[in-house]
């Protein structure tokens, strides 16, 4: 069975780490760091859920 894809973008690490410490057993998760890098993984592929910084 395919878990579901997240893609974290926060310009923290500390922040992207835990999320992904949280979620990797559920989910299949994928990170970037900014805005752009967040674009070109959502251009290749659709994610289940998108969790985001509001202010990078």
């Amino acid at each position: 069975m395919l878990k579901p894809t997240v893609l974290i973008v926060d310009d923290e690490r500390p922040t992207r780490e835990g999320l992904r410490a949280a979620l990797e057993d559920r989910y299949d998760v994928y990170i970037a760091e900014d805005g752009a890098s967040a674009m070109r993984l959502l251009e290749e592929d659709p994610f289940d859920v998108l969790l985001t910084d509001l202010r990078m």
